[in-house]
């Protein structure tokens, strides 16, 4: 008994030279398109998300320009090379720790 080699079992007689050359140029060609899809998809969502990126910095200009006024008002925005009026200091700071036992008191009744 002979062995067969041929492991397309659907029984059509293999593909011509040409044929393969037409399936690989069409191949090709398919996969040049959908990279040019998928390139025109990714800059129409980086134009979205840049578009709605400036409509939320427009939108929240006045509250912006609100925020530094409050805080030149409450000193936080000084000079260049000056400290801010409020800053913490030194001595505002307390270092140490602290321990809390819990004693089961009993209660006389």
């Amino acid at each position: 008994m002979p062995i067969n080699f041929n492991f397309d079992s659907s029984g059509r007689p293999p593909q011509s030279l040409a044929a393969r050359i037409v399936g690989g140029v069409c191949a090709v060609i398919a996969f040049g398109v959908a990279l040019m899809f998928s390139a025109v998809v990714f800059v129409g969502l980086v134009l979205a998300a840049l578009a709605f990126w400036g409509y939320f910095w427009w939108k929240t200009r006045a509250l912006r320009r609100a925020m530094q006024e409050q805080m030149r008002a409450q000193g936080f925005d000084p000079p260049p090379g000056e400290p801010p009026r409020n800053a913490p200091t030194d001595a505002d700071i307390i270092e140490g720790e602290a321990v809390r036992v819990d004693e089961e008191r009993k209660r006389i009744e």
